[in-house]
């Protein structure tokens, strides 16, 4: 396989700016800041740049918690994903399977975020029910002595 001139140090870090800006690979090789880089090798440097940060935080093997978002939220994300296909002049099949999973997981995550708030409900109709219960226990005690 050719290989193509090494990546300079400004481009690494402009195209790592591109990436954490959201901008799509895409996009990145739209914008015109790479003139001298075909779309495949700004790809082969995204792809390298993003497995090379995924590799270096799953060596901690610790997971954060998650936070809990509203389905306001995830609609916008929903809305946000399915207008950057809408932009796209091209793409591929690995293209195609990011946008079902994130269609996927919207779609799972309603539910989830219902059963949640069921839960948080329950939750605090049990604190409710503890708070009241342990009020009638004061007042009889109150009463019998």
């Amino acid at each position: 396989m050719a290989k193509g001139k090494r990546w300079t140090d400004v481009e690494i870090q402009l195209l790592m700016e591109m990436v954490k800006e959201g901008k799509s690979e895409n996009e990145i090789f739209q914008s015109g800041k790479f003139p001298n880089r075909t779309f495949m090798s700004i790809r082969n440097a995204v792809q390298r740049l993003t497995f090379g940060a995924q590799k270096k935080k799953s060596n901690g093997a610790q997971i954060r918690e998650a936070e809990i978002v509203g389905l306001e939220t995830i609609v916008a994300r929903y809305v946000d994903a399915f207008n950057k296909i809408c932009d796209l002049q091209k793409y591929d099949k690995a293209d195609l399977e990011r946008f079902r999973i994130i269609f996927q997981a919207a779609w799972k995550y309603r539910e989830l975020f219902r059963e949640y708030e069921r839960w948080e409900d329950l939750e605090a109709r049990v604190e409710s029910l503890e708070k009241l219960l342990a009020e009638i226990k004061e007042q009889r005690s109150k009463t019998t002595v």
